[in-house]
């Protein structure tokens, strides 16, 4: 017997059978742990290190001291914040021999091999603390090469934001590095702490963060003797009450137009600026066009009385109150200012789009997503949103809905961005999965919350990324020769595999996508893929399914994970749903999906709920497996499709399950427990026994606990009114 607490504890307990605020309680419990906090946006030298396709880091020091000797040593230092204590992977292989130390603690030597042969990769494991974790990167030049490359084994789901350590470089991202030096200053292990100033050091350390040459005016700086124009933009802080006048003063090396508050104040002007506006309390937005015309010295200098200019958005790592972005064709139109004193799109340059820079060398302004679930595109997110978002709908609560389409909306404004940053840096520093997409658990279940979402007419930036993701699923997903999606993935675990989580990663996507565009051969796709599915994975004797099948050995596990067929009969209830009668896989899918309940339903355990390996009674019991069954069964009976054989038995399994539920798996506090993590797979059923545990408020069943409560609400309420 499965217990996760006392009784007592228990929602059940709390609320006895209030389903309604059950569903709330999990929600809110949610929100307040995750709240909407925007995306971080931090200073990045382009002067430092890139990432590679694999998400790594490329610290090749090369380029970066080519007078260094043979037998140098140079440093390599970076800070990662960690919200909580975890274990991390990292992948290391080998330009020359280095020692990576985390927190002062020597975690990996390379082999003589290793450290020359760079194909070769070296999974380390490390523990991070909670707070900032410091790494260092001890190099030595040799003949080989310079450095190493060291990232995330799981760029996707576990990306790594390099902080950058010292006090002078406080808030910016990127890793710093060292001069060449003849002895190791940092021989017994210890580390320069990462709050210090590098002055203290005694050692210079790349990239640069100040300018040689002061003289110049800022656009000057920044952007040399290009031609065009340039916007600046920032934002003018008036600290009185009231309203009052207020004085910009400067002087216009080349002819500037500035805009306050979207009021055109100066065209084409150059000279010394004396400009007093009567301006409120509060902040106000300044933008400045200013030509760049190759000359000596050219662009502009403002300053203000009883007022202060800070910067119009917070990016960590920048001491400048303005930000740069262009060059820009010289006769660059600007009829609403507005609309490009923004971070969430990229400018139109004169040589593609851009994105702002502060005033530093080389230095621009990146977004991160530095929240643990908001902001993300994961494919759990999708459906623990999905869950709040019916309950939002069902319990009117325009809250959740709010809090579900802003997410949502967040992601897909800055997909162009985001797209652009991995284009530029290597790794983009928001919506990893998203812009990875190589499988499809990358795209199509948060993708189908994306769709779900929306109401009314579809956003421009939404309806691009569904464009995206349809256009992956048609053209560029591997599929096997009779069409079945599957992994391709060569290198990983999961090469050439086709799993039962798939069908919950394209088809309530494609029917999603089918009703956008108009386009039945989407829904028809989603058909097929089920029938091929059950072909690769149906074990008859249980009419359950196998968690994978693999084409490596031809053969499926023949392991009945619960969530793989949880979310496999999900799946199968949200396509019976908007799959017209009369398509020709309508009778067959509703058959396949009667078998699966029946199989299922046997296989209830005596709490109530399902086990994490379904034929294995001394298995624990698992939640998100449950929930989907139940979710499934209630559909069923509530629309029709469930055969009259089995109903009554699904409805006392559906009391069952939802009873269990909320007295085994939620408690008082809206914690969900009993959910097992994301899985690898396995020919064994100990794997998922023994090694596959469960987390505590796991994103894969958070949501869908919420949806299998609203199909009992919905179900309860059919059965009162037919009475």
């Amino acid at each position: 017997m499965t217990t996760y607490f006392d009784q007592e504890e228990s929602i059940a307990t709390a609320l006895g059978d209030q389903l309604p605020q059950t569903l709330l309680t999990i929600a809110q419990r949610f929100i307040a742990q995750n709240p909407a906090l925007p995306y971080v946006y931090r200073a990045f030298s382009r002067a430092g290190f890139f990432n590679l396709e694999d998400g790594r880091y490329d610290l090749n020091l090369k380029d970066k001291l080519p007078q260094a000797k043979n037998g140098q040593k140079a440093y390599i230092f970076g800070q990662q914040w960690s919200d909580v204590e975890k274990d991390f992977g990292f992948l290391v292989s080998c330009y020359s021999p280095v020692t990576f130390h985390v927190n002062g603690e020597l975690v990996y030597q390379p082999t003589v091999l290793e450290e020359v042969s760079l194909p070769m990769k070296r999974l380390v494991m490390v523990r991070l603390k909670k707070g900032f974790n410091t790494f260092l990167v001890k190099c030595t030049k040799t003949a080989s090469g310079f450095g190493c490359r060291l990232g995330t084994h799981k760029p996707q789901w576990e990306p790594i934001n390099i902080h950058s350590p010292f006090v002078e470089r406080a808030g910016q991202s990127g890793w710093v590095y060292s001069e060449a030096i003849d002895q190791d200053l940092y021989a017994d292990g210890s580390i320069p702490d990462r709050a210090t100033s590098e002055r203290a050091t005694r050692l210079d350390w790349f990239p640069r963060t100040h300018w040689n040459n002061t003289k110049q005016t800022p656009p000057r700086r920044i952007f040399g003797a290009e031609e065009g124009c340039i916007l600046a933009w920032s934002a003018l802080r008036a600290e009185r009450p009231g309203t009052h006048e207020i004085t910009l003063t400067g002087t216009a090396q080349s002819p500037i137009d500035l805009w306050v508050d979207g009021v055109r104040h100066l065209a084409g002007f150059t000279g010394p600026i004396a400009l007093t506006l009567p301006l409120g309390h509060g902040q106000h937005a300044v933008l400045v066009r200013c030509v760049a015309t190759g000359a000596e010295d050219w662009g502009f200098r403002l300053t203000s009385t009883d007022g202060e200019f800070i910067l119009p958005q917070p990016v960590r790592g920048s001491d400048s109150p303005w930000l740069y972005a262009g060059p820009f064709p010289r006769d660059l139109p600007i009829d609403s200012p507005a609309e490009w004193q923004t971070l969430q799109r990229l400018l139109p340059g004169s040589a593609g789009d851009t994105y702002w820079r502060i005033d530093a060398p080389d230095m621009w302004v990146r977004p991160f997503v530095e929240n643990e679930l908001y902001g993300r595109w994961t494919y759990p997110l999708g459906v623990t949103l999905y869950g709040i978002l019916q309950t939002g709908r069902l319990t009117g609560r325009a809250d959740l809905v709010d809090y579900v389409t802003r997410h949502v909306a967040m992601i897909a404004t800055m997909h162009a961005v985001a797209l652009w940053d991995k284009q530029t840096y290597g790794y983009p520093g928001i919506n990893h999965q998203l812009a990875w997409m190589d499988a499809l658990d990358d795209c199509g279940s948060f993708g189908s919350l994306m769709l779900e979402a929306q109401s009314g007419e579809l956003d421009s930036a939404v309806h691009a990324v569904a464009d995206t993701i349809a256009d992956h699923m048609r053209n560029r997903q591997e599929r096997q020769p009779d069409g079945a999606f599957y992994r391709h993935l060569p290198g990983t675990f999961a090469e050439n595999t086709l799993w039962a989580d798939d069908l919950y990663m394209c088809v309530p996507f494609l029917c999603r996508y089918c009703r956008l565009s108009g386009d039945r051969a989407y829904l028809d796709d989603a058909a097929a893929q089920f029938l091929l599915f059950k072909k690769y994975l149906f074990i008859p004797e249980y009419k359950i399914l196998s968690h994978v099948y693999d084409f490596k050995h031809h053969a499926a596990t023949e392991v009945p994970w619960g969530r793989g067929n949880g979310w496999a009969l999900f799946s199968l209830s949200e396509l019976l749903a908007v799959l017209p009668p009369d398509h020709p896989q309508f009778n067959a899918l509703r058959a396949f999906y009667n078998e699966l309940c029946e199989g299922y339903l046997a296989l209830q355990g005596e709490q109530g709920l399902w086990h994490q390996v379904l034929t294995h009674p001394d298995a624990y019991a698992e939640t998100s497996c449950t929930s989907m069954f139940t979710y499934a069964f209630a559909r069923g009976i509530r629309l029709g499709w469930m055969d009259e054989t089995l109903r009554g038995q699904a409805l006392v399994a559906i009391e069952r399950a939802w009873s269990g539920l909320t007295r085994i798996a939620v408690d008082k506090f809206g914690n969900v427990h009993g959910v097992c993590r994301g899985s690898l797979y396995s020919f064994t059923p100990e794997y998922y026994k023994e090694k596959l545990l469960w987390n505590l408020n796991d994103a894969h069943g958070t949501g869908i606990v919420m949806l299998a409560g609203i199909e009992v609400g919905k179900l309860r309420n059919m059965l009162a009114v037919a009475g």
